[in-house]
């Protein structure tokens, strides 16, 4: 009988992604909070800095997402820029990470709750790849909008690096416009041919 490796629980992939995410946001001009949620506890921090807490009333031990949080951003040129909370809040985060491939129920598992905190960023990540029916799938009916330009955006983990190898349908950290305008401006060159 061959030796067949143990897969690791779904909760033990909760402390590496909440700190690679967090990363990975502060990477992109903006602070991240996140608490690991999945048994429906939610601190009174988070709590008071939800507007609609309502939500709370629905969410538990068995409906809860596995993390949840928040951006926020001290940069002054932000601060004139965009519109904040008066608690400094810009968007909030709901992580949904499964241990098997995606299916169709677990994006809209990710949705809901993306919905239901009104969070800009719904992940949804897993270990396996990204299953490529769900990829056709979001081609031909975009599956994966939400409102406004908001998106459930999926991540393949790799466990072997701790860190998501790749994202569809793009990376929830993209360029931002603003980070263009922070960057050293260069001169053209007069001498190249458009």
């Amino acid at each position: 009988m061959a030796y067949k490796a143990k897969k690791p629980l779904e909760r033990e992939l909760y402390k590496p992604v909440k700190e690679y995410l967090e990363a990975r946001f502060k990477e992109s001009l903006t602070h991240c909070y996140l608490e690991i949620t999945s048994e429906g506890k939610f601190s009174q921090e988070l709590k008071r800095l939800i507007p609609h807490d309502i939500i709370f009333s629905f969410l538990g031990k068995q409906a809860s997402p596995d993390l949840v949080g928040f951006t926020w951003t001290t940069d002054n040129l932000w601060l004139f820029l965009l519109p904040i909370a008066r608690s400094g809040v810009k968007d909030f985060i709901t992580v949904e990470i499964k241990r098997e491939p995606i299916t169709l129920k677990d994006v809209y598992q990710a949705k809901m709750y993306g919905d239901l905190f009104r969070a800009k960023y719904a992940l949804l990540i897993s270990p396996e790849p990204i299953p490529e029916e769900i990829k056709r799938l979001h081609r031909r009916v975009f599956v994966l909008y939400r409102v406004t330009d908001w998106k459930v955006y999926i991540g393949s983990w790799n466990e072997s690096t701790n860190a998501v190898e790749s994202w569809f349908p793009e990376a929830p950290f993209g360029s931002w416009p603003l980070r263009t305008w922070l960057a050293p401006w260069t001169p053209p060159d007069k001498d190249k041919k458009p």
